[in-house]
Order: C-alpha cells, then structure tokens, then sequence
C-alpha cells in the first residue's frame, strides 16, 4: 500500500500541526499533573488524620475512666493500638516487615513516626486541660498537616486537615 501511494504534500503533518498538537497535550499535562500530586497529599493527610482522630478518642476514654491526662503513647495504647515506624524513611517503613512495632514508652511530649513512615506524630499537653496532637509529613513537600485536640474542661474534640495550600508543620489548635 505505502510503495504504491504517491508523494503528495496533503498525505502528511505540517510542522505547524505538529506543533498545535504538543502544545495542547502540555497545556493539559500542565493542569492535569498537579491535580493528581494534590491527590496523593490528600489520601497521605487522611491516614493522619484517621490516627489523629484515633488517638484523641483514646485520649478522652483514657480521661473518662481514669479523670487524668493521657500524658504518653502507653496510656493511649489502652484504647487503640499506638505502632510507629523505627526508621526514618517512609520507603522502609513499606518495605520492611520489622519496621513497624507497638509503642509503649511513657515519655511526655513525645514524636513517632507512623506505620507508613510518611507523618511524625507530636502527643503533648498544653495545659493541665488539654492535649494536643500533631501530625506533620516526614518533610515539607511530602503532605499535608493534621491536628487534633482534647479539652477536659469542656469534654471538646477536634480535629482539622491542614488545606492544600499550607504545607508543613501546622502549629498547636484550640478546643
């Protein structure tokens, strides 16, 4: 077919087609990228705010029981399993079947990084009423914020998704 077709100027792409044609496809890689990156920090943000929404429960059924802060990772294991990740990569926290353990330090104001590897969790108290928790990504460009909170006075929760457009650490919050 192609030996007996002639050579004709119509049978093939200008430059300039060929052109308009890669420049659209980059206009949509452009707008379509960033949108897929946005939702990976997403699905990231919502297994820290899952284990932060965790974590204050057991935070406040540990005060329901006992009228006391649960002021280390061992008072809140009494109510959900506290595992963390020993190693400081997220990519070897996934691939190592002995990375991830239970944790059952007593230290106060304590950080440990979660079973995937990918947020640092901080469980500190404020006050003699409140406690916080903070979850920060393994790095500044790696997800997004989350923080809870527990205030025994008013017996308030909270949790709040740090938005898309603040990276990085999210500071303390308030019952």
């Amino acid at each position: 077919y192609l030996a007996t077709r002639k050579n004709n100027s119509n049978s093939a792409f200008t430059l300039v087609e060929l052109i308009v044609v890669v420049v659209i496809i980059g206009i949509l890689s452009s707008i379509a990228i960033p949108s897929f990156q946005n939702a990976s920090e997403k699905a990231k943000q919502k297994e820290a705010s899952s284990l932060i929404a965790s974590y204050v429960k057991a935070a406040q059924a540990y005060y329901t029981e006992y009228s006391l802060l649960a002021r280390s990772p061992r008072d809140l294991s009494e109510y959900v399993s506290v595992t963390y990740c020993r190693h400081n990569n997220p990519k070897t926290c996934k691939e190592d079947s002995n990375a991830v353990r239970p944790l059952t330090t007593t230290r106060t104001n304590y950080i440990w990084r979660t079973p995937s590897g990918n947020y640092r969790i901080l469980h500190s108290t404020r006050s003699s009423e409140m406690i916080n928790f903070l979850a920060y990504p393994h790095n500044a460009r790696s997800g997004l914020a989350v923080t809870g909170c527990y205030n025994t006075r008013t017996g308030a929760t909270r949790v709040m998704e740090r938005p898309g457009n603040q990276p990085g650490n999210p500071g303390y919050v308030s019952c």
